[in-house]
Parts: C-alpha cells; structure tokens; sequence
C-alpha cells in the first residue's frame, strides 16, 4: 500500500479538515501528510489550507496551545499527493515558541513558513481592536452563489453575503477592491485556529470587483500571513478583504475576521502575482 494512503485510511475523523491535515510522526520533527484534492482551487491546492497543514504540524511539536503569527511562502503549487513536513525549533521558551516549517515533494520544498506560539490572554480592561462590519447576521444573509461551475475548495466552505457589492459576481458594475462576508466549514466543524487559516484565504480575491473580469489565472499567493488575536467565539465568522495596491503585477490583500459576538478573532495579509484581467 502506498505510504500516502496510509495515512488517510489510519485516521478516521470526523470532520474533513481534520482528515485532511491528518498527520503521522516519522521522528525527529518529521511527519508524513497528504495533500488533498478536496482544497483544490483552480490549479491547485488553497493556500489557506495549505498553511492549516503546515501549522498543525507545529502545534503538534509544541506544547503551547496558540499560533500568534505565521506567514507562508510558496515556492512552487504542490500536487495533491503525498508529502512530508519538516518542523524545526528555532527557539522554545516558556511563553514563545519559534518554529520553521517545510512542506517537501520528491526532495523540493514547494512552501517554508515561520511560525511563533504562545498562550493567548483574556480580554482586558484597556484592549482595543477596529470595529466590527455592520452588517446583518448570517442566518439573515444570502447563501454565496458559486463561482465558475464546481470548486472543491468553495465545497468545503458555506458562505453568505449580505449585499451585493461584497461579491464581485454579483455586482452590476465595478467597484471597490472590497469582499467578504459570513463563513464556516460546511461539514459543521468547530471553527479554530486551523480553520482560521483557511478562512482568510478561501474567499475570490478582491481585486476582482475592480473590472469583476477575473484573470483566467486568479491570483497565486506568494506570501501569506495571519496573526491570531482572539479564539474564536462562534462557527460562523465575518471575513472582510481589501486590496489597496496593484502595481509591477503583484496585488496585496489585507484581511479580517471577526467572530459572532464582534470580537477580532485574527488579520491576515497576502501578496500575490496578479495579470489584471481577462487576456485579449
């Protein structure tokens, strides 16, 4: 039996984004995992999930129970197949813990990320964070229509938008480089740490509603980044994006999520190569 199947035969969960990122320990800081076709969006595997791969590997190293910030560089789209993780301590002490990642393919590193745990702390008299979007709740909110015809990755997901202009697609004309809306796994697993990470990146980029004409290659991530600033309160979580550049064919994205209860659950930024639309 193939290595790769061992692992997702051996493992038996419940939700899919916990057999997705199912690992098994070779030793030494090393696992082996598979990556999975569910994530896929365009072609290949979401970045987001990516990245829940590579942080659960380092929450399995570590005994500090909260990833505080972790960015992510992809050097080349792994295949959906198997592949193996390389955490390695940089620093441990009792309030931090400093780790590098790899995510290796046939002796390649195809992602590398830094990440630092720690114990997040209850709110306190003097924290302040942004305000919360204004928006109605999502039991009162649309379902998210899909875009172009069956996307593995926006199966994994349900997604509701309040109004129009927060989907490109649904837009009459363009607009903002803005996006966003309600989110949670489909399968009804518990939102945390892991599915933050997808949250944040499993969106159509923002820049769409700029001409709401998609370059036929999207926007390949980069580099991504998330740092954690609240355990979330709720499944269901407030996603908002917004591109504030693009220029020399790269595009950025800021994000944010917020939880039911309006608390700031994590932000993100992305940089990404973008073409600017539709090819002649």
């Amino acid at each position: 039996m193939d290595r790769s199947l061992e692992v997702v035969e051996s493992v038996g969960e419940r939700y899919e984004l916990d057999a997705d990122t199912a690992l098994r320990e070779l030793g030494d800081g090393r696992y082996l995992a598979m990556v999975s076709e569910r994530w896929e969006v365009g072609p290949g595997p979401n970045g987001g999930y990516l990245a829940a791969l590579l942080l659960r590997a380092a929450l399995e190293e570590s005994s500090l129970p909260d990833p505080l910030t972790m960015t992510v560089h992809y050097l080349s789209r792994p295949e959906t197949t198997s592949c193996e993780i390389e955490a390695r301590a940089l620093r441990v002490g009792r309030g931090h813990a400093f780790y590098r990642l790899e995510l290796v393919q046939s002796g390649e590193v195809r992602c590398a990320a830094l990440v630092t745990l720690g114990r997040l702390r209850e709110a306190g008299s003097h924290d302040f964070q942004p305000d919360a979007p204004s928006v109605p709740g999502p039991e009162s909110s649309s379902a998210l229509l899909r875009v172009g015809g069956e996307v593995p990755l926006w199966e994994r997901v349900e997604q509701r938008v309040a109004r129009a202009e927060d989907a490109f697609f649904l837009r009459s004309e363009p607009g903002e480089a803005k996006t966003g809306g309600w989110t949670r796994l489909a399968d009804g697993r518990p939102t945390d740490a892991l599915a933050v990470a997808v949250f944040l990146d499993c969106w159509p980029p923002a820049v769409f509603g700029r001409t709401l004409e998609p370059d036929p290659a999207g926007a390949p991530t980069i580099e991504y980044t998330v740092h954690w600033r609240h355990r979330p309160g709720s499944d269901w979580c407030h996603a908002s994006f917004e591109t504030r550049a693009y220029t020399g064919g790269y595009v950025d994205e800021q994000g944010a999520l917020f939880d039911k209860e309006g608390r700031l659950v994590a932000e993100s930024r992305q940089l990404a190569r973008y073409g600017g639309g539709p090819r002649p």
